[in-house]
């Protein structure tokens, strides 16, 4: 290849990494990809699964799978607006039937993100956009309902939330897709998020629509019965005088800290049969970092700096969510990556708005600290404190909401547009639904 060929090469990487589009080579992979999942779910195999097989036969066959999909995906965003009606900060205590709402939404949710395979496969229709479209829900619906969980337990908009969004939700969902990129499988264990842990979640949202709110923020000593006072007089009273919904929220980070590590095992024992290089495949887990990192940094910063007028203490649904989009397009990009092929860098620009946002706070931040311990004369600190000062921090967010719902909403567009075209399929909408239907009852009959 000449030097002039490498260059125009290049050149049109570049531009389709501006326009987000598929190279030509990744297109004809992505139409050979096959989904492969495994489900070892000891509560779907014997309960659930009978439940979805049930509801897939309620579903006329002419409804696309991504109509189901995006069925389930609003039911979980009307739970997420109007549980934010009520506790925009995360606190408070809600109206019963807003309990049992958001109890009923995720399980409509979880019925629904199972009933759209059984009906892809039902109807023939099962396509990689399937997939993508299926697995980007999932990515996005993980912060909708981290937050929905962490304003129905009185979390509030400190350290506790984040722990809740960053650790205990988006790094087994990134650890989980980014094993399915490395070994080609999805393979979910004998008690997992998707199965056992929403219905966790269901029934603590029911427990507190017949406890009450109140009882997330009662500490442990409070909340155990009299009954059982011999027991309780054993544990330390640091432990009884912790509320509940810390003790909680650790709790449940014991078996996803426990899934993540089998997921890293699972991919380093992968690698080793088939004799690949480990180090290269580890780094992918830096987006992670990246992205966790950059909130924890900014929201110290912040509010360090602005106290209780910090955007993450007035708008942390705003900041949260945004980051949740930036969030769902690395792992679609991911992903697509897996199914396309094609190497995934940790260098993602999705990342860019996050950190450079991120920067500006730090900035600021240490400009003020190095202002209060220096001279007023001088020039460097002055310019500095200046310069940060001036830019409002709900600027700030404006900008960076707005840069992560058009880079998000842009890329959904592309995507979907670019494989309904390649694979000669529309994303809502079964093609030849006459004829599926006639193979259907060929079959049944």
């Amino acid at each position: 290849m000449t030097r002039e060929e490498r260059q125009e090469e290049e050149e049109e990487t570049k531009k389709r990494e501006r326009e987000m589009k598929l190279s030509d080579q990744a297109l004809v992979n992505l139409s050979n990809h096959k989904y492969s999942g495994i489900d070892d779910s000891l509560l779907a195999y014997y309960v659930l699964r009978h439940y979805w097989n049930y509801c897939v036969e309620l579903v006329p066959l002419w409804v696309a799978p991504n109509l189901i999909t995006l069925t389930g995906t609003i039911g979980i965003i009307i739970s997420f607006l109007i549980v934010g009606w009520y506790t925009p900060n995360y606190e408070g205590i809600l109206p019963t039937w807003v309990y049992l709402l958001a109890a009923a939404a995720l399980f409509f949710y979880q019925t629904m993100d199972n009933v759209d395979g059984k009906q892809a496969r039902r109807t023939g229709s099962s396509s990689p956009l399937g997939q993508l479209f299926d697995h980007g829900c999932d990515s996005v619906v993980c912060t909708f309902q981290a937050i929905t969980a962490a304003s129905i337990g009185s979390y509030g908009s400190g350290y506790l939330a984040l722990y809740q969004i960053f650790v205990t939700t988006l790094m087994p969902f990134w650890l989980a897709t980014w094993e399915e990129y490395h070994t080609g499988v999805l393979h979910l264990g004998k008690i997992n998020g998707p199965d056992e842990g929403i219905i966790i979640v269901v029934l603590a949202f029911l427990g507190t629509a017949v406890l009450g709110g109140e009882a997330w923020i009662t500490p442990l000593g409070q909340f155990l019965p009299e009954s059982i006072s011999s027991i309780t007089n054993l544990l330390p009273s640091c432990l009884l005088n912790c509320k509940m919904n810390v003790i909680i929220a650790f709790s449940i980070s014991i078996p996803t800290l426990i899934t993540c590590v089998i997921n890293i095992m699972n991919v380093v024992n992968h690698l080793k049969e088939k004799k690949k290089p480990i180090a290269p495949a580890l780094k992918h887990i830096l987006v992670w970092v990246m992205i966790t990192s950059c909130a924890f940094l900014w929201y110290y910063t912040s509010t360090s700096f602005y106290g209780d007028d910090s955007i993450w203490i007035k708008y942390p649904r705003t900041v949260h969510v945004t980051i949740g989009l930036i969030f769902g397009e690395l792992v679609s990009r991911l992903i697509l990556c897996h199914m396309c092929h094609e190497k995934f860098s940790i260098f993602q620009k999705s990342l860019v708005p996050m950190i450079v946002m991120t920067c500006i706070s730090i900035l600021r931040y240490f400009s003020h600290q190095f202002v209060s311990t220096s001279s007023p004369s001088n020039v460097i600190s002055s310019s500095l404190s200046a310069i940060t000062h001036g830019i409002e921090e709900q600027y700030i967010l404006i900008l960076f909401t707005l840069i992560g719902i058009i880079r998000y909403s842009l890329f959904v567009k592309d995507t979907i547009q670019q494989l309904c075209s390649h694979l000669k399929i529309k994303c809502f909408k079964i093609p030849y639904a006459s004829n599926n239907n006639n193979n259907t009852t060929k079959k049944q009959q």
